[in-house]
């Protein structure tokens, strides 16, 4: 027996949630804490209908579920279990063609841009897009009564930040579009005598409303809570401080943290248990990979508090002999960019910034510049 063995799950808080959703840093184990979890709560409110959706384009749902995953629902070994990947891009289209001419036709009242000119914004890839459809059609769910809970397996923290920027963004363009439309009113009032609303001023009233209700959903503390998964290792560690203090920022209620693959307690424990989050748990390293619905259910009931957790002596800092690097000579071979891609948590960032750091040592004369890309290429 292990110290992870004696933890009930009941210890994991259970109020009256609707939203439960899972982000931190890539790779740490945002799918399979999310997909335990929803098997515990489609376990424990046996009566309840409980949804497992992904908003990230590049989820690996079907991987740890054993199962294939798509943009329908599909039960998931359980009878109240559902589990949908979300094609926000079809979600998109949608509302292109329900609100599309409506949006062109408010933007031709308030400039001189003609609808069609529209066409480029249409094709953008904004930060933060698959997170808005993905929130805005979670609350149609919850709002239509489809299930009764929803666990959200998230892109990774950064990507999930960018959702709540985009709606502040359209906060704004909605409060441009009525400056709009208060343009077409006046005029048509002035020279008709007159006005009627039309379907412009229909469409305001309801993205202000869905906008509204969205931002509502998220920081309602007794309705919806976001959890951040980590590991025991420093950049972990310093991406989830920065992501529960933006969340704090910005409103959204954080249920807690949990710190996943433990080998053993380590000094780091106490700075993840000396975070201001009301949970902090711990999951250990397990020998296999937890995928499948059994490994998911026997892993989740190994959580245990990190504060009951014995810490171990803080070690030595390990010194590392410099060795230069033993790559290819990229300015030599004439090689102006170079791209470093992989799935989240592998070490993309350590990798790239290797590179960087040794052909800066190599061409001290020659300027360098080292920058992620915004979004995960899918």
């Amino acid at each position: 027996m292990n110290q992870f063995d004696d933890l009930q799950l009941t210890e994991l808080p259970l109020i009256d949630l609707q939203l439960m959703m899972f982000s931190g840093k890539g790779g740490v184990g945002k799918t399979t804490c999310s997909c335990g979890f929803a098997r515990h709560w489609a376990q424990k409110f046996p009566d309840e209908q409980i949804l497992l959706m992904s908003t990230d384009p590049a989820h690996s749902l079907g991987d740890v579920l054993q199962m294939v995953v798509e943009d329908t629902p599909r039960l998931m070994a359980l009878p109240n279990l559902q589990v949908r990947a979300l094609d926000s891009q079809r979600l998109l289209e949608e509302f292109k063609i329900r609100y599309g001419k409506v949006l062109e036709l408010l933007v031709e009242r308030g400039s001189f841009v003609q609808g069609e000119d529209l066409s480029p914004i249409w094709d953008l890839s904004w930060p933060g897009l698959d997170e808005l459809m993905g929130i805005l059609e979670i609350q149609r769910i919850l709002r239509e009564r489809e299930v009764d809970r929803v666990v959200v397996d998230m892109a990774p923290s950064g990507h999930t930040l960018n959702l709540f920027g985009l709606m502040d963004f359209l906060d704004s363009f909605l409060n441009a579009l009525d400056l709009f439309q208060e343009k077409h009113r006046i005029m048509s009032q002035t020279f008709g005598g007159t006005y009627q609303a039309d379907e412009a001023d229909t469409f305001l009233l309801e993205m202000k409303a869905d906008l509204a209700a969205g931002r509502a959903l998220l920081q309602n503390a007794e309705r919806a809570a976001c959890w951040v998964v980590a590991i025991a290792e420093p950049m972990s560690y310093l991406e989830s401080r920065r992501f529960i203090e933006s969340l704090k920022e910005l409103k959204i209620p954080v249920g807690g943290i949990i710190v996943n693959r433990l080998t053993e307690p380590t000094e780091i424990l106490e700075k993840f248990s000396a975070l201001s989050v009301p949970q902090a748990f711990g999951l250990p390293q397990q020998i296999k990979e937890p995928i499948g619905s059994l490994a998911l259910d026997a892993l989740f009931a190994q959580l245990k508090p990190l504060a009951s957790l014995a810490i171990a002596p803080i070690s030595q800092p390990v010194n590392f002999t410099k060795f230069s690097p033993n790559f290819q000579d990229f300015i030599a071979d004439q090689r102006r960019l170079i791209l470093v891609g992989g799935k989240g948590g592998v070490g993309k960032t350590t990798v790239a910034g290797a590179i960087a750091w040794g052909m800066a040592e190599r061409h001290p004369i020659v300027k360098f510049a080292l920058f992620p890309l915004i979004r995960r290429i899918h």
